[in-house]
C-alpha cells in the first residue's frame, strides 16, 4: 500500500535545477512488489533519475556487478536474498556504496539494526511520494559530496608532493627567530600608514570634522554628500589599521597548542556560514558542509584556528562566482586531517592569471583580484594579508596551507575552481599516552 496525494509522474521543475551536482549512474531499486517498483521508478523519474530494477538481491548483485550505480534503494523483505544479505555482501565489493533500506517495521530495535548495516537512510511503509524525494535528492547530495572527497585525496596526495620543493623553499628563508621577515614587513607598513602625511594624519582629520559637525548641527560647512564619503573611507582605514594590528598580536604572541578532537573543529562551520548569512544571500550561493563519521586527535589553538578558518571563508566566498556553490570537506591525507573549501571561480581577467601566480597568494601584500568591497566589514585581515596570515599559523602548528586552481570533474560540464586547503598532523594518541 502506498499513500500519496501527489502524482508521482508529474517532473518536479525546481528540482532538476540540481542534476549538474549529481551522479550520473543510475539508482538501483531492489524491490520484489511491482506496485513499489513503479512508484519508486516514477519518484526517481520525477527527480531527473534513471533507474535499474531487480526482483531480489541475487539479481541485484549480478546487476551491480555489470555496472556501477549512484546509490541502491532495498527492501529488506525479499526472496532469495534479503535486503540485509545484499548490503552485506555488496559492501565487501564496494566499501563506499550509499544504501536507503525500506522497511514497514517501525520499531525502535529494528531500526538500530538496520543502521547498524551502514546505511545511510531509511524509509518506513507506506511510502510517501514527498518523503521519498526528498530522502533521495539528500542521499544524492550525498553521493557527490562523497566523489568529491574522494577525489580531492587523489589529487591532494600529488599536490602534496609538488608543493614539498616550494614548503623547503619558504622554509630556507624563514629566519629561526620569532620576529622574522613577516613581521617586519607588516610593521613597516604599518609605520608608514601612521606617519604624518599617511592615514593617521587624514583619520585624525576626518574625527575633528566629526566633532565639528556634532558641535555645530546642522551649520558645519562642508557638503554632506562628500563628507558621508569621506567618513565611509575613513571606516575602511580603520578596519584596515585594526587588521594590519591583529596580524601584529598574531605573529609576536605564543600559540598555544592543545591537543583536541577534529570535531571542536569542524563545531566552528555553522556559526561561520551564520555569520556571512547576508554575503551568501546576496550573491545566492549554496554552501555544504562536511559530513564526517571520523574522529582524529589534533593539537590547535582554537582562537588562532578559528581565524584562518575564518579567512578561507572570507577568500573563498567574496570570490565565489553568483548562484554557484561553496563547498566545505574533510578528507585524511598521508597522516593529515585536511579541510578544504572549494568556491567556483569568477570568470574575468584575473581568473587567468591565477594559474602562474598561485603560489605567490601567500605572499605577503601579494594578491590577484582587487579588494572586493563589500567583505570589508567581515574581513579580520587587510591589504592582501589574510593568507599570508593562514600560511603563518597553519606554520606554527606544524601544518601547512595551500591554494590552488583545480577543475571539478563531478559536474556534466567540467568547471574551473579553486580549493584553499588548511592541513594539520593527526597525532598518534597511543604514543602521547605512552609520554
Amino acid at each position: 500500500m502506498v499513500e500519496s496525494n501527489v502524482n508521482p509522474m508529474n517532473p518536479s521543475p525546481t528540482r532538476t535545477k540540481e542534476n549538474l551536482r549529481r551522479p550520473k549512474e543510475p539508482i538501483l531499486i531492489i524491490e520484489d512488489k511491482k506496485e513499489n517498483q513503479v512508484l519508486l521508478e516514477a519518484i526517481c523519474k520525477r527527480i531527473g533519475m534513471e533507474t535499474d530494477i531487480a526482483e531480489d538481491g541475487k539479481i541485484a548483485l549480478e546487476m551491480a556487478a555489470k555496472r556501477p550505480y549512484s546509490l541502491y534503494l532495498v527492501d529488506l523483505m525479499m526472496p532469495v536474498l534479503d535486503g540485509k544479505s545484499f548490503i552485506q555482501e555488496r559492501k565487501k565489493l564496494e566499501p563506499s556504496a550509499v544504501f536507503i533500506v525500506q522497511t514497514a517495521i517501525d520499531q525502535t530495535e529494528e531500526i538500530i539494526e538496520v543502521m547498524r548495516l551502514g546505511v545511510y537512510d531509511y524509509l518506513l511503509k507506506p511510502l510517501h511520494v514527498e518523503i521519498v524525494s526528498d530522502r533521495l535528492e539528500k542521499a544524492l547530495e550525498y553521493v557527490y559530496l562523497k566523489r568529491m572527497e574522494y577525489l580531492l585525496v587523489d589529487e591532494e596526495s600529488k599536490e602534496l608532493k609538488s608543493q614539498l620543493e616550494w614548503l623547503n623553499y619558504k622554509e630556507s628563508h624563514r629566519k629561526t627567530n620569532e620576529i622574522n621577515s613577516e613581521l617586519h614587513s607588516i610593521l613597516n607598513l604599518k609605520t608608514t600608514l601612521m606617519q604624518g602625511s599617511g592615514l593617521g594624519a587624514m583619520s585624525t582629520i576626518i574625527d575633528s570634522i566629526q566633532q565639528i559637525k556634532v558641535d555645530q548641527g546642522k551649520d558645519y560647512s562642508i557638503n554632506k554628500e562628500f563628507w558621508d564619503l569621506l567618513y565611509e573611507n575613513h571606516e575602511h582605514n580603520m578596519a584596515m589599521m585594526s587588521g594590519l594590528d591583529l596580524a601584529v598580536d598574531i605573529i609576536q604572541n605564543h600559540t598555544n597548542l592543545v591537543r583536541s578532537k577534529s570535531e571542536d573543529l569542524l563545531n566552528l562551520l555553522p556559526a561561520l556560514v551564520e555569520a556571512f548569512k547576508d554575503e551568501i544571500e546576496e550573491r545566492e550561493l549554496k554552501v555544504n558542509l562536511p559530513v564526517v563519521k571520523q574522529s582524529v586527535s589534533l593539537d590547535f589553538d582554537l582562537e588562532a584556528m578559528k581565524l584562518a578558518i575564518h579567512e578561507v571563508f572570507t577568500n573563498g566566498l567574496k570570490y565565489s562566482k553568483k548562484k554557484s556553490h561553496f563547498d566545505v570537506f574533510v578528507t585524511f591525507v598521508d597522516g593529515y586531517f585536511c579541510l578544504s573549501a572549494k568556491n567556483n571561480i569568477i570568470e574575468d581577467e584575473y581568473a587567468k592569471q591565477l594559474t602562474h601566480y598561485e603560489k605567490k597568494l601567500v605572499e605577503p601584500f601579494y594578491r590577484i583580484h582587487p579588494p572586493v568591497e563589500s567583505f570589508y566589514s567581515k574581513e579580520k585581515f587587510s591589504l592582501g594579508l589574510g593568507l599570508t596570515m593562514v600560511d603563518f599559523i597553519l606554520h606554527r602548528h606544524n601544518g601547512m596551507f595551500f591554494i590552488r586552481n583545480a577543475i571539478d570533474h563531478t559536474t556534466e560540464v567540467k568547471a574551473d575552481c579553486i580549493i584553499a586547503e588548511i592541513f594539520l598532523p593527526i597525532q598518534n594518541e597511543k604514543e602521547s599516552n605512552n609520554e
